[in-house]
């Protein structure tokens, strides 16, 4: 069990401040970010680790798909007094569409790409008693998104990843395809179709909505606990460590899924732990993200070994309702991953949860560190 120093705590102290310091305004493909970047990359190479950056071409909004489903919304109603078999087939098409965005393969960002980066750190298995390295029993690849999070708030959330805001989009469009379908029955439900060409409208309007700033950036704080956990894990024998701060995230999976054909990770020997937004008081490992699947059932049980052994971790297992940035595309591609990220307690106050609290980070890392060395001892 790692014990945190008081040198420790002050060192956190001092990544998290300079972080927050030099980018607190991260939005994707933005300077911010590109700030970010270059300080993760630098302090993962203090940690000994080998370091490569490479480009990505990146959406930097979220949500703008909705603009074109709330426009082809609009046209099928249009059409449904005029040509209501026309409209129906139109509706039919464009509710298979949201239901699989909505809970099964979400459509790929559209619009212009700008450049952002991941920052991929590496440290290779050392040989047993100065023997040659035997192939790593596993990879376990450390992520963090490097933009900051975004939420939507009001109408803007309409064109978010909630499943609230998916069901609504299902709605709008089953109204118009059945005000269609009496249409074309002559029956006078066709007024059903009415809200549901508001509810399309209300969609387009809130897809060019920008999204606002989380009111607490656990961004941040994620980013230090990838680096503090790379910085605590010393060279194994069995597992190969990597730390990626991914680009982008928040906005364009491309950041994640790029990574996938870049580096020999083998789906089956390959184990990821996706730190996402680290605001709140009460840490949370993710036994199930919304439609993306539950996590790993190894990872799961590790991080539940980890938070008994150390009363410091006070880790809780939960469901997400809305998938993680990171974990839900690794899971689309067939991936093993778990998320660690933290949640307002019960009863406590979102808008007074500090977001850059250094005991958070400590135990976050403390988890992941522990997780890893629990693999590396059952290898």
């Amino acid at each position: 069990m790692y014990t945190a120093t008081r040198d420790d705590s002050r060192e956190l102290e001092a990544l998290i401040g300079q972080l927050a310091d030099q980018a607190s305004s991260r939005s994707a493909t933005s300077p911010g970010e590109a700030t970010a970047a270059a300080f993760v990359n630098g302090r993962l190479r203090r940690t000994g680790m080998g370091v490569a950056t490479y480009e990505l071409r990146a959406s930097p909004r979220l949500g703008g798909v909705y603009l074109l489903f709330g426009a082809l919304g609009l046209l099928a109603a249009a059409l449904a007094l005029a040509f209501p078999l026309l409209s129906l087939l139109l509706a039919l098409n464009l509710l298979g569409w949201v239901a699989l965005d909505s809970f099964g393969v979400p459509t790929p960002p559209i619009g212009r790409r700008r450049a952002s980066q991941n920052i991929v750190g590496t440290r290779a298995v050392a040989g047993a008693a100065g023997l040659k390295p035997i192939p790593p029993r596993w990879r376990v690849v450390l992520m963090a998104p490097l933009d900051a999070p975004q939420v939507r708030l009001g109408l803007a959330a309409l064109a978010g990843p909630t499943r609230g805001a998916a069901l609504a989009r299902l709605a709008a469009i089953a109204l118009v395809a059945a005000g269609a379908a009496a249409l074309l029955l002559r029956s006078p439900w066709w007024l059903v179709g009415l809200p549901g060409a508001l509810g399309c409208l209300l969609v387009a309007v809130a897809s060019i909505m920008p999204p606002t700033p989380a009111p607490a950036d656990g961004g941040v704080a994620a980013l230090a606990t990838m680096v503090t956990a790379a910085q605590r894990i010393e060279q194994l024998e069995r597992v190969e460590l990597w730390a990626v701060a991914v680009g982008a995230a928040g906005t364009d999976p491309r950041g994640v899924t790029t990574l996938l054909p870049r580096y020999p990770f083998d789906r089956a020997r390959t184990l990821f732990i996706a730190l996402e937004d680290l605001a709140g008081g009460q840490v949370v490992y993710a036994t199930r993200e919304g439609a993306s699947g539950p996590a790993d059932e190894l990872l799961l049980r590790l991080a539940a070994a980890a938070d008994a052994a150390d009363p410091l971790i006070d880790a809780e297992p939960r469901p997400l309702e809305v998938p993680g940035r990171l974990a839900a595309p690794l899971r689309r591609h067939g991936y093993r991953a778990l998320t660690i990220l933290a949640r307002p307690a019960p009863g406590a106050r979102p808008d007074l949860v500090a977001s850059l609290d250094p005991r958070l980070v400590e135990r976050a890392a403390r988890m992941v560190v522990a997780i890893v060395r629990r693999l590396e001892a059952e290898a």
